[in-house]
């Protein structure tokens, strides 16, 4: 069964996911690649479920459409100067506190697999912008395997791209210029095979690849122009 975020007809269930190993290369500045063990909560209920770190309540359903409202919280690298405080090129910038987003999200399931919608703006007036995605994800099945290529874009509002990317006169340098970005586009692919183990339990491999919008790698604080993610998990179901 493909669930992307949230099937209201699902058996309600708690899941536990582990990803044993994930990597990524961090686009900013002077950092390297970088590879962590994240635990994540998973449930799937009659309304309310958790999907990939975010709450979501579904209100509606009617023929292949369903939509409901969307709560995440979203923080960056800079949120916390021990993470760059050693990062030369990163020197002097002040940390970005991270915000909470809330909005909408809307689904079309069809024979392929299902396309979904999401907008979310800050509710915590931290950079008050605005963040919106649209991806397609395909549901293939290969023996016990099922397998989601996924294809989609995501659009940031400017403020958006300047809290995570921006440079203000007090965090300029000799080598490092005023930026203020403006809203852009970002274009991402990736695959995820999900290997039934049993009933209860199941493996996750998935990679991926983000091409970054020019207003963001324009940024003197950026360096990479696409970013890559691979990773290994063990998913449980209560």
């Amino acid at each position: 069964t493909l669930i992307i975020e949230g099937d209201r007809n699902s058996v309600p269930i708690l899941g536990f996911l582990c990803r044993l190993a994930a990597s990524f290369n961090n686009p900013y500045s002077g950092e390297d690649n970088t590879a962590e063990i994240t635990p994540n909560i998973r449930y799937n209920g009659e309304r309310f479920f958790i999907k990939g770190g975010t709450l979501n309540l579904h209100l509606a359903e009617t023929h292949g459409f369903s939509g409901g409202l969307k709560l995440a919280l979203d923080a960056g690298f800079l949120s916390e100067r021990s993470d760059y405080e050693d990062n030369e090129k990163l020197a002097g910038l002040k940390e970005r506190e991270g915000s909470v987003l809330g909005g909408i999200y809307m689904n079309h399931d069809t024979s392929l697999g299902r396309l979904n919608f999401s907008a979310l703006t800050d509710l915590s007036d931290e950079h008050d912008g605005q963040i919106a995605k649209l991806k397609y994800t395909f549901d293939l099945t290969a023996g016990k395997w099922n397998i989601n290529p996924l294809l989609g874009v995501e659009w940031m509002s400017d403020e958006f791209v300047n809290h995570y990317t921006g440079v203000s006169a007090n965090e300029a340098t000799a080598t490092r210029t005023i930026y203020s970005g403006e809203e852009t586009i970002n274009v991402f692919a990736g695959i995820r095979a999900r290997y039934e183990i049993t009933d209860k339990s199941d493996v996750n491999v998935a990679s991926g690849v983000v091409k970054l919008g020019s207003e963001i790698t324009d940024s003197p604080i950026v360096e990479d122009d696409v970013v890559y993610q691979a990773s290994l998990g063990f998913n449980y179901n209560f």
